[in-house]
């Protein structure tokens, strides 16, 4: 039985390409599959990149190779939270990515499925 919900936490630096900070298999999580996430820029001074990308399912119920873009690339402010990104949509996966703006500054990353 899959687990009908899932939350979590990451933490870490940005580099100057960009890696995946979350990657959750949201098949089965809630009564509809949902993913929430707040995004919050820890360092002091400078700024960040991030992206949403989900993942559909294939045609088999599995989840897609082909990404979709759910929020483009986004700037966040030194010392600030993103507004709540609430992923409406059922997909298989959902990954966070971020990168470097203005240099190497520190994330963290809390979400939930429902």
């Amino acid at each position: 039985m899959l687990d009908p919900h899932k939350s979590g936490k990451a933490t870490g630096t940005t580099t100057a390409a960009y890696v995946e900070a979350v990657r959750v298999d949201t098949r089965g999580c809630g009564p509809q599959g949902k993913f929430l996430a707040i995004i919050r820029n820890t360092h002091a001074t400078l700024t960040m990149k991030y992206k949403i990308d989900g993942y559909p399912f294939d045609v088999d119920g599995t989840r897609s190779g082909l990404a979709v873009a759910i929020k483009a690339e986004t700037e966040i402010a030194a010392a600030t939270s993103v507004t709540q990104t609430d992923v409406d949509k059922n997909y298989a996966a959902v990954v966070i990515s971020v990168i470097d703006s203005s240099g190497h500054a520190t994330f963290q990353i809390d979400w939930t499925t429902y």
